[in-house]
């Protein structure tokens, strides 16, 4: 089995990556790679598995009454998507590849073994869990509360934010994983009002756009026309807080 030493790094998970293989090798669990645009799950299945996100990106989508697709969520390497349907009869929502991407399968009844014999990888699955569910409902406010223009602006950050791990104001550049109608699909807009606020927002010398790479050149601007607030997950995180006190501890013996 590969090793995961390619799980998301900035969330700093590396003192997981030896134990996390060591469980999934007692469960015979190996990557799976998936095509673009495939359908990993569909709505309304039984749940059995969760995806540990090796490498590319995965989304979650529903089918509204009117034939239309609304995404949820946007999962990147070091995510669990399919999380949210643990302990549910049915999956709430349809996972789909946005490029190739690998996974490693989780099935939902290895948790009982991980609760008793990995309490790090079942607390590193709760953190994400609840990254997830701080995202959404930013994403709500988003959606809900926003006019166009600030809602591009907002993805832009969010994904600036998820993929350079940091919130800072320096220039950058990010790769957009979506075409103009999944970005339209995510945040309640027709894909001619995408395309019209990048326009204006390149035009105006926020943002640089070259083919799928999208160069951010006025951050800390953006960020203040919407007041956009950095998640900062790395703040706080139960693997550094662990850190911490280990220091503590060590200081205290001397």
């Amino acid at each position: 089995m590969s090793r995961l030493s390619d799980i998301i790094r900035r969330d700093r998970t590396e003192p997981l990556v030896a134990e996390i293989c060591s469980v999934l090798r007692k469960w015979n669990i190996e990557p799976i790679s998936f095509q673009p645009q495939v359908n990993i799950q569909h709505e309304g299945d039984r749940p059995r598995t969760m995806y540990l996100m090796r490498s590319g990106w995965i989304y979650s989508y529903v089918v509204l009454a009117d034939g239309q697709r609304q995404i949820l969520f946007l999962h990147q390497p070091g995510d669990i998507a399919g999380l949210a349907d643990f302990g549910a009869e049915r999956v709430s929502c349809s996972m789909r590849s946005l490029g190739e991407c690998v996974v490693l399968p989780i099935p939902f009844t290895a948790i009982a073994t991980l609760s008793s014999t990995a309490p790090d990888i079942i607390t590193y699955l709760l953190q994400k869990s609840a990254q997830m569910q701080s995202i959404l409902m930013r994403t709500l406010t988003a959606v809900g509360r926003m006019e166009a223009r600030p809602r591009v602006i907002w993805l832009i950050l969010m994904l600036h934010e998820r993929i350079s791990g940091s919130g800072t104001t320096a220039s950058a550049v990010i790769e957009v994983p979506f075409n103009q109608s999944e970005i339209g699909d995510l945040i309640g807009l027709t894909n001619v009002s995408v395309s019209k606020m990048l326009c204006q927002l390149s035009d105006e010398g926020f943002i640089e756009r070259k083919g799928s790479k999208v160069l951010l050149r006025r951050v800390a601007d953006m960020q203040a026309m919407i007041n956009y607030e950095p998640m900062g997950f790395l703040k706080g995180s139960y693997l550094n807080l662990k850190e911490d006190y280990r220091e503590r501890d060590a200081m205290k013996r001397i």
